[in-house]
């Protein structure tokens, strides 16, 4: 049975902690290395960390100061040992049977990444309903770049961290980068690229829970065009590896993007607030 590195970054979460952790140590699928990095928590995520590790053998705990996710996830990449990774954001929460679930779909499929689905919501009682006659579907890393662009839902799928468990293989030579928010923009594509099979699993495994105060419900700050380098960065990757429709999309969306900050942004110009990192 292989072992599952699940990385779990962590800062000040101490509401929505207990409940994620608990998701992951409870999975149907026990072989797991369960990284908690906190990133230097000022409330009590620290302590809940600490306290989780002392109950459960399969929890390690990395304390460090505040970097950032990028820096939290990096830190939990650096300390796995596992043969896969599953990355799980400390609000979220996971489906009972989800890494017996991307297992399975990996091991029948020698994928080299399995790629679940999500539900996203702000539902603190939310529970997951199994579908055994989930279909499974692979495709080769290339083609499942394009979907990032192939509406919201999509984008998030394909491109965040979560929802995926892939061959620690993958991250060989590949970080997120420090200091920067939107971090998966700038890696995901990078980690798609190298896949020579994916599989596909149609079922919701993963919960995406809206809190208020999360980096994607914040109020605006110069910080949150961090994603624009980002896409810069990927209509290059693309351009490099000759793969001219991927980089057409990508040039689009910057364009896009580009022009809808502008409007946004241009009567914050002049405010303090809107101004401050």
């Amino acid at each position: 049975m292989e072992l599952v590195s699940i990385i779990i970054p962590i800062y000040n979460v101490e509401n929505y902690l207990e409940r994620c952790i608990s998701s992951v140590a409870a999975q149907s699928y026990q072989n797991l290395e369960i990284l908690l990095v906190d990133d230097g928590s000022t409330d009590r995520s620290g302590r809940i960390c600490d306290q989780w590790a002392e109950r459960d053998p399969r929890g390690r705990v990395i304390h460090q100061p505040n970097g950032g996710v990028s820096a939290a996830r990096n830190a939990g990449l650096q300390a796995a040992i596992g043969t896969w990774i599953i990355q799980v954001d400390s609000d979220d929460h996971i489906a009972p049977y989800a890494v017996e679930k991307l297992m399975r779909s990996a091991q029948t499929t020698g994928a080299d990444m399995v790629i679940c689905d999500f539900v996203k919501g702000s539902d603190e009682a939310f529970c997951f309903t199994e579908n055994a006659d989930a279909m499974v579907e692979t495709a080769d890393g290339i083609s499942v770049i394009h979907r990032i662009y192939d509406g919201d839902h999509n984008a998030l799928r394909y491109g965040v961290p979560w929802c995926k468990m892939g061959r620690r293989q993958l991250y060989d030579g590949i970080r997120y980068p420090d200091g920067k928010i939107f971090e998966d923009i700038y890696t995901t594509h990078k980690l798609l690229f190298r896949c020579a099979r994916i599989a596909v699993l149609d079922a919701p495994l993963f919960y995406y829970f809206q809190r208020p105060g999360s980096i994607m419900n914040a109020s605006f700050s110069m910080k949150k065009l961090d994603y624009l380098q980002a896409l810069v960065e990927r209509v290059e990757f693309f351009a490099a590896h000759g793969l001219g429709e991927l980089e057409r999309n990508a040039y689009d969306e910057l364009l896009h993007s580009l022009i809808w900050e502008y409007s946004r942004t241009r009567d914050l110009l002049n405010s303090k607030e809107g101004m401050d990192y």
